[in-house]
């Protein structure tokens, strides 16, 4: 039935019905095969061809890259599953495609599974929970009926999720809207009609006595009290008139109905379901007529569906803004709240956004009771902290997430967060580790922001600190600004990628005994409408979201047309050039090099790769063969950034490495810093075990070179020197220094 604004479902209608009505009945459902190999996509979609999953037909579509894939996804929003390869155009571009419908759409409902050839490209574990992977197949091990059985699986969960997702978004739409309506359905306000209507209908020369009682039943003790009306449930009369009443307040609740009497009468309203009722108490100094008393039972009627109004919007309050397993405040309370603050309440708040870390791990490892349990222990650990702030409410804002107001002024530190980061947890007699992260954020800095930026800024700082291994971040005022100004500068990027905006600089290696020239760096720039950008900020930009491998692309086409124009002005000198390990393990780029050595007509003897010392031993398993590989290819190896990483000796010893370069963080301190000092020794004492070269960057002064002469370091680079330069600047300088340019 309907009453204008709520539809209820016929009660012969059963929830596994509901998928089968309204305009989704002829709605087909959508897949999206994504496959660079034809053949095997052709084969997907023979199979999946003639596919019903409660009584819907499939549609296929179809991508052969992760470019492609982007397209199809923009066009279409209601795709439900997502057959990937994970190899295509790039090793990686499946995992990037993941990650640009997760992070960047925001599409956290698809179910996404992994397809894939090449064993040996399987996604580890924690690489499967970080990009919010559903399943991964090898290709060989799905067959016919497996892949109709998996698909039409992942259907209905996509179906589930997306109608829980609705229904949740349609519970917070009633109860917002009926909210607006205080009048009839907030119960102080609402009684208040009740009392004055009920007032107006029996009116006679003087106003009667009038009050509303609500009775609760709680463990077997039922508890009155007067919530309305002319008298103060505190005086002497409000006592003598319930004295007066308690017979008929009785006979009603026992007969369940009104009690009418020419004087005083009684209105009986049940809310059933919460052991509750409502009694008005008329008292009139005039008998009633029955008229008067048909009046006040029609008008009882509509007090009654309103009562029960009242009921049911607290009732789907209750379903919208409290989590269901927790029975805690959620996202949706959080936001209201935020939305509905004054700037007084602002200023006196901080909010605390706890993420669990290892949240999805656990969610495959055991069951939804045991994760519940698990959710539980964590919300009564936080509630511990916050025991003395009598203000703090903790809410559920996400499966793996909770959010605190408090006080500001209540005294947590930093290192009470960072302390109870890490606990073990008995749930059901397994010890479980389960860590959090924080972000901290002081409210008036962001009193002028909608609510859900606000817990979009939090969740971009939890991003953040966990991208840096930090256990606690604080918001600042120019966090936000820095993430629109990289959100500029990234717009700006990619169009610089387009329209060829960079160029290389080359800066010179000298031997430091001689200053003679020994070889030369290349250093990729950006120049932006005469203006350069610092590779401070748009090289970090550039690895945050996979843009790097296009630059290391675009400056290694650059270094070799450099290359060539030096060696053909009589100059020939090794190069160094950057690389990463998305790079290394990218065969489009080994083959880029190859190419770009027979095409330039340049010795590979002459191209020396440099990869982070992070990044390598980060890395090491997949990096090693690559690097044993190009070793043998003739290119030389080289380790940048000695010294800031964690080195084990026995991988370092194993790595094709010719080359390894002292950090500028030690020369800049070696005259005055004994750590700095040790470690330069250090690293000399390895290069003669390991027979590598060194070479010292960032020399800008003549003690400084003076300071790794003395302890063995026979090359260099830095301003002492020369800066980098473009080419033509280059070619110059080299003229002009021709005696000091090694043969």
């Amino acid at each position: 039935m309907s009453d204008g604004s709520f539809t209820f479902l016929d009660e012969s209608v059963s929830p596994g019905d509901l998928s089968e009505t309204g305009y989704e009945e002829n709605k087909r459902w959508k897949i999206l095969t994504v496959d660079d190999d034809k053949n095997y996509q052709s084969s997907l979609t023979f199979s999946l061809d003639g596919l019903k999953v409660s009584n819907r037909e499939v549609e296929i579509l179809t991508a052969n890259s992760a470019t492609e894939a982007a397209v199809v996804l923009s066009q279409h929003d209601d795709i439900s599953v997502i057959l990937l390869d994970v190899v295509m155009e790039r090793d990686d571009a499946g995992l990037r495609l993941v990650e640009n419908i997760r992070n960047v759409q925001g599409n956290a409902l698809v179910r996404i599974i992994l397809l894939t050839g090449q064993p040996g490209f399987a996604p580890r574990q924690d690489v499967m929970h970080q990009y919010d992977i559903n399943e991964y197949w090898n290709k060989s091990d799905i067959d016919h009926d497996i892949l109709k059985s998996v698909v039409s699986a992942n259907l209905r969960s996509w179906k589930s999720m997306y109608d829980l997702d609705q229904a949740r978004a349609g519970l917070q739409m009633v109860v917002d809207a009926s909210r607006k309506i205080a009048s009839k359905y907030d119960t102080e306000a609402f009684v208040q009609v009740v009392l004055k209507e009920i007032s107006e209908l029996i009116s006679r020369e003087k106003e009667p006595c009038l009050c509303v009682i609500e009775s609760r039943e709680e463990r077997g003790n039922c508890e009155e009290r007067i919530i309305a009306g002319t008298l103060d449930q505190h005086d002497e009369k409000a006592r003598e008139v319930m004295r007066r009443f308690r017979d008929w307040i009785d006979e009603a609740h026992t007969i369940k109905t009104h009690v009418f009497n020419k004087n005083s009468s009684v209105l009986y309203f049940p809310i059933h379901g919460e052991n509750r009722e409502y009694f008005v108490l008329v008292d009139s100094y005039e008998s009633l007529t029955d008229y008067h008393i048909r009046l006040l039972q029609v008008f009882s009627e509509n007090i009654n569906s309103g009562f029960m109004q009242i009921a049911l919007v607290n009732q789907l309050s209750k379903l919208a803004y409290q989590d269901a397993e927790l029975g805690i405040n959620n996202r949706n309370w959080l936001l209201r709240e935020l939305e509905i603050m004054t700037e007084a309440e602002i200023s006196q708040l901080e909010l605390l956004v706890v993420e669990l870390t290892d949240y999805d791990s656990h969610a495959i490892s055991f069951q939804q009771q045991s994760l519940v349990e698990l959710v539980s222990m964590v919300f009564n650990q936080l509630s511990e902290v916050f025991k003395f702030d009598p203000t703090a409410v903790i809410t559920r804002v996400g499966s793996d997430r909770f959010a605190v107001l408090y006080n500001k002024q209540f005294p947590l530190s930093d290192d009470l967060l960072v302390d109870i980061s890490s606990r073990t947890y008995d749930v059901n007699g397994y010890l479980v580790r389960s860590t959090m992260t924080f972000a901290r954020i002081e409210l008036s800095q962001l009193a002028c922001f909608p609510a859900d930026q606000i817990l979009h800024i939090a969740r971009s700082l939890l991003f953040s600190a966990r991208e840096n291994k930090q256990q606690v971040v604080t918001y600042h005022p120019l966090y936000r600004e820095e993430l629109i100004r990289d959100y500029q500068i990234l717009g700006d990027l990619k169009a610089a990628i387009d329209n060829k905006e960079f160029y290389v600089a080359l800066q010179p290696k000298c031997d430091l005994k001689t200053g003679k020239v020994v070889g030369l760096e290349s250093l990729l720039r950006w120049e932006k409408q005469d203006n350069l950008i610092p590779p401070s900020i748009f090289i970090p930009l550039a690895e945050r979201t996979g843009l790097i491998s296009k630059l290391d692309a675009i400056a290694a086409e650059l270094t070799f047309q450099a290359m060539k124009e030096v060696n053909q002005a009589g100059f020939i000198l090794p190069i160094s050039i950057n690389a990463t390990v998305a790079d290394l393990i990218d065969p489009d780029y080994i083959q880029l090099l190859i190419d770009l050595i027979e095409e330039k007509k340049i010795s590979p003897a002459l191209v020396e790769i440099e990869i982070t010392e992070s990044q390598a031993m980060e890395s090491y398993e997949e990096v090693k063969p690559i690097l044993d590989d190009l070793h043998k290819a003739g290119f030389n190896i080289s380790i940048d950034d000695f010294g800031t990483g964690y080195s084990s000796l026995s991988h370092i010893s194993q790595l094709a490495v010719d080359v390894i370069k002292i950090d500028i963080s030690f020369v800049r301190h070696l005259q005055d810093d004994p750590a700095s000092q040790q470690v330069v020794d250090l690293v000399m004492r390895l290069a003669e075990l390991f027979d590598f070269s060194v070479v010292g960057e960032g020399i800008e002064t003549k003690a400084q070179r003076d300071a790794l002469l003395e302890r063995g370091c026979c090359v260099g680079q830095g301003y002492f020197y020369a800066k980098p330069m473009p080419t033509n600047e280059l070619l110059v300088w080299l003229r002009n220094n021709r005696d000091i340019v090694s043969e």
